[in-house]
């Protein structure tokens, strides 16, 4: 397992900003509790969002809620009096007919009068009670502000892409300042500082056209790699370098597959080194080296 290409793919920040599969999301937590630097980083990511969220966090504006009110009519409602009430209602007997024999019929003593209105409709206004008021205006309130605070979420959410981008940027200056940003300088720098010895890798029957050269600093066994020419690994293949110790090989790490125009830094070595070799082996590594997938070895002169 290479942990360190696993935490600079960026799940780790996917998985704290909510965007990993569920698959991805499992994968994660088991990764954190098997590996303890998986862990720390991610608790190191997740300290740094939440921080950048509490430094760019918006408040409501402070004058939302008077231009909310503002806008809200809370007149008192004058109820309709027992006059009006009246009015409203028509409550005279006609008499119908006089003309039906046995059957009394209500008498009116005064003249007869005609109703001019009698077929206009009557309407009656209803009365919203003040606390219906309240709580329609109460409902828009609430309405706005989850609306304000949906458009500070989307805004929130933004930023959070927004910083995970920036922290992608870092990591791959982060990874370029190890691996050699400046291809040119950082290569030429390495031919020309007299600690690192220089180990020359030619190609082996497997690919005889495949050079690399293997930077080795003897006092801190730093190492150092430049692919001159190596073919691109298959799907699910990796290459990995070697160092033969003592007449046995020592694991120097796995380039990463997108090895063209870079200086790749590698795990440090034991000393006593006398050759450096790549072998093609299955994507993350193999304890020991897979002699017929050997590509290039060098001697240490």
């Amino acid at each position: 397992m290479n942990i360190q290409a696993y935490i600079e793919s960026g799940i780790l920040e996917e998985y704290v900003l909510g965007t990993v599969s569920p698959q991805e999301k499992q994968e994660v937590e088991c990764m954190s509790h098997i590996y303890p630097e998986i862990k720390e980083e991610l608790l190191r990511t997740e300290s740094a969002l939440e921080e950048y969220a509490l430094k760019h966090q918006t408040p409501p504006p402070a004058s939302l809620k008077e231009s909310l009110f503002a806008k809200m009519n809370f007149d008192s409602v004058k109820d309709i009096d027992d006059t009006q009430a009246d009015e409203l209602t028509i409550g005279k007997t006609e008499q119908v007919s006089d003309e039906t024999p046995g059957i009394l019929q209500p008498v009116n003593t005064e003249d007869p009068k005609v109703i001019s209105n009698v077929f206009d409709r009557v309407e009656t206004r209803e009365v919203t009670p003040f606390w219906a008021k309240l709580a329609v205006a109460a409902a828009v309130l609430l309405a706005m502000f989850a609306g304000w605070s949906a458009i500070q979420m989307t805004e929130y959410k933004g930023s959070n892409e927004q910083l995970a981008g920036e922290m992608n940027e870092m990591k791959a200056e982060m990874a370029g300042l190890k691996q050699g940003f400046d291809y040119n300088h950082s290569l030429a720098g390495l031919y020309s500082d007299p600690s690192y010895k220089v180990v020359k890798m030619a190609g082996m029957p497997k690919s005889p056209e495949s050079a690399v050269s293997a930077f080795w600093n003897q006092q801190t066994n730093e190492v150092y790699v430049d692919v001159q020419k190596l073919p691109a690994a298959p799907a699910g293949k990796q290459y990995q370098l070697w160092t033969i110790v003592d007449g046995n090989p020592v694991d120097v790490g796995m380039l990463d597959n997108q090895f063209s125009g870079k200086v790749l830094k590698m795990k440090e070595t034991k000393p006593g080194a006398v050759a450096f070799a790549i072998t093609l082996e299955k994507e993350g590594g193999v304890p020991s080296p897979t002699m017929e997938q050997m590509y290039v070895m060098g001697k240490v002169s």
